[in-house]
């Protein structure tokens, strides 16, 4: 079953959210299979028809407090009742403490219980969106991610044709590089791709010739990024003398990744072409447009506008 483990959640998260656990390594090879995660009031209150037992169970002041005024009978009868399903784990906030009853069928039934000293409301905001992030629809692509100009820009194109150099010059130009050669992406939203590099390589570069640099080192923090969302892709191609290339900018054209179409440019790669000069220009006019102005409609608009007036005269 595809999933995050309770010992990989806690791996990652433990000491961001201050996590204890208060069943030693009980449950901890179980799965959370959704990013959803529940506060099981009304499972407390007895009633149990839509009770969400696959996800993270929040147990915060309110559902604590409701426990604590039960008599011993009635709380065990309830608690015996919820672990009755196939708990993934609790997570008890405020660093409150939690009834020896849960605590004693949480160890018979090998699920994991937690406490962490943040709010309720702060948890579930954190553990959602580093939830939503795993369980994100994901892909790689090879090519070079890098900020331009607040522009995430993708540059793809075949092997040695040159994306790894324009990066490196768009560095020195001041932008900040995500990542080269391998760029993991994930969906976000329907509209919405973040792209990161991958771990062990991440804010490196081969430049050949020169072999591996790492960014970070030789151009300082302020050259990299983790990761940003890619709003504009750039296709390296060898020139085509054949080929008839967009000169006036009308056409415009998308490349879809997990099912979100992005827009992309095509530049066709020659002698004497500086591609990290296009790239600038590129992403500026890409956040141009983002406003509302579009050159090539405009240019084309006062042309034909021109070209009616001299009909007229």
């Amino acid at each position: 079953m595809s999933g995050v483990s309770i010992r990989e959640f806690l791996k990652e998260k433990q000491t961001s959210m201050k996590l204890e656990v208060l069943t030693a390594d009980k449950g901890l090879e179980k799965k959370i299979t959704v990013f959803d995660v529940n506060r099981p009031g009304l499972a407390l209150a007895g009633y149990f028809k839509y009770f969400a037992f696959e996800r993270i169970q929040v147990l915060g002041m309110t559902e604590l407090s409701y426990l604590a005024e039960l008599d011993s009978q009635r709380r065990r009868q309830i608690l015996e009742n919820l672990f009755s399903y196939d708990l993934v784990c609790f997570v008890i906030t405020r660093s409150l403490e939690p009834p020896e009853e849960l605590l004693k069928l949480a160890q018979d039934k090998q699920v994991s219980v937690m406490r962490t000293p943040l709010n309720t409301i702060n948890f579930i905001n954190e553990v959602t969106a580093y939830l939503e992030d795993k369980f994100a629809p994901s892909t790689s692509v090879h090519g070079v991610l890098i900020d331009v100009y607040g522009v995430g820009v993708l540059i793809l194109g075949e092997s040695s044709i040159g994306k790894s150099e324009c990066a490196l010059e768009l560095v020195k130009r001041g932008h900040r590089l995500i990542a080269d050669d391998v760029i993991d992406i994930r969906k976000k939203s329907s509209t919405l791709l973040i792209g990161k590099g991958m771990e062990f390589i991440k804010h490196h570069m081969e430049i050949r010739g020169v072999g591996i640099i790492d960014i970070k080192n030789l151009f300082g923090a302020g050259a990299i990024r983790d990761d940003c969302e890619i709003d504009l892709i750039m296709q390296m191609e060898e020139w085509d003398s054949k080929k008839e290339y967009d000169r006036l900018g009308l056409d415009e054209i998308t490349y879809e990744i997990l099912g979100v179409e992005v827009p992309k440019l095509i530049v066709p790669i020659r002698p004497g072409r500086n591609i990290a000069a296009i790239v600038e220009v590129a992403a500026m006019n890409w956040r141009l447009k983002k406003t509302g102005y579009h050159s090539a409609k405009e240019f084309e608009k006062k042309l034909t506008e021109e070209l009616e007036k001299k009909k007229k005269e």
